[in-house]
């Protein structure tokens, strides 16, 4: 069933009204994000400063100022269990947002194809896709990080510091191509990010590996560039107009704590499955599978 992006849009918020329960894979994913991060801080402190600290007789009787001069070679010292703790730990995070993506997205395919879904659907859709979700991340992330080469030629001048100091236009013109260097990496990854950006949604309604998800992406942002576009620069807008309200909102001392509340329920309870919902309610319109027509949907008890 081939819809226009105006149709997806709507009927896509119609599916969302039905089913806000798809705001639970975000919400689990929230939690058990900070859990992951308080734990692992807790336990880095362990690891690194509690040995020490066991060594002094009174850790009471030291001054803010000592503290901290006796933590930061600590950190210092141990800096090669610091990276590789911190890699796990990130590990550890896109394990858990891979899980509760591919539960939404699954909730979100169910939702567009009967008009309902379960909490069941996550569990079902997370538990068969997490893995590849998360190798198709990974993927993701080392072809954006390949635009890394774009600030190779100025770092590369500006390891040969002995001409800079000898000439200080160097340094400037070298400074700009630094800046110009990121400013195409940046770039080069919003554009990634673009044209991947219908993957998680590929790999779950289709169930399909990370390699094929990566070219089935591509091949649907070919395809409908677009709506996919659109809906991208949609989704941005979404964001922008959300944190532009926070601004504006924390210049009033009355409202600036309440609406940074509001406004962070907002993005895991309502942004982002609806723009879940949008994004597979597109995949699979533009893909011809099944949608729910509204007027069975009405009937649904």
């Amino acid at each position: 069933m081939h819809e226009d992006l105006g149709k997806v849009l709507n009927k896509g918020f119609g599916t969302w009204k039905r089913n806000l329960g798809i705001a639970i894979p975000f919400i689990f994913n929230m939690l058990l994000s900070m859990l992951v991060l308080v734990m692992a801080v807790i336990i880095l402190t362990f690891l690194v400063i509690a040995p020490s600290v066991s060594e002094i007789a009174d850790p009471s009787a030291l001054s803010p100022e000592e503290a901290m001069e006796m933590i930061m070679p600590l950190f210092s010292e141990s800096i090669g269990v610091i990276i590789i703790f911190g890699l796990l730990t990130m590990l550890v995070l896109a394990f858990i947002q891979s899980y509760f993506t591919a539960g939404a997205v699954g909730m979100a395919k169910m939702a567009s194809e009967s008009g309902h879904t379960t909490l069941s659907d996550m569990f079902r859709y997370g538990n068969d896709n997490v893995i590849s979700l998360l190798m198709a991340k990974i993927m993701v992330f080392l072809i954006s990080l390949a635009g890394v080469i774009f600030i190779v030629p100025g770092a590369l001048v500006t390891n040969d510091f002995g001409t800079l100091m000898s000439n200080p236009e160097n340094a400037v013109v070298t400074s700009m191509m630094l800046l110009f260097g990121f400013l195409l990496w940046v770039i080069y990854a919003i554009i990634v990010g673009l044209i991947l950006s219908p993957l998680e949604f590929c790999l779950v309604v289709d169930n399909l590996d990370p390699m094929s998800a990566l070219k089935k992406a591509y091949s649907f942002f070919m395809e409908n560039k677009m709506d996919v576009f659109l809906l991208f620069l949609v989704m941005i807008s979404i964001s922008v107009l959300n944190n532009l309200l926070s601004e504006v909102m924390s210049t009033i001392e009355a409202l600036g704590a309440v609406w940074a509340f509001i406004s962070f329920i907002l993005s895991f309870a309502v942004i982002q499955p609806l723009i879940t919902v949008w994004w597979t309610r597109l995949y699979m319109s533009r893909s011809e599978k099944e949608l729910y027509d509204i007027s069975e949907l009405l009937e649904y008890p």
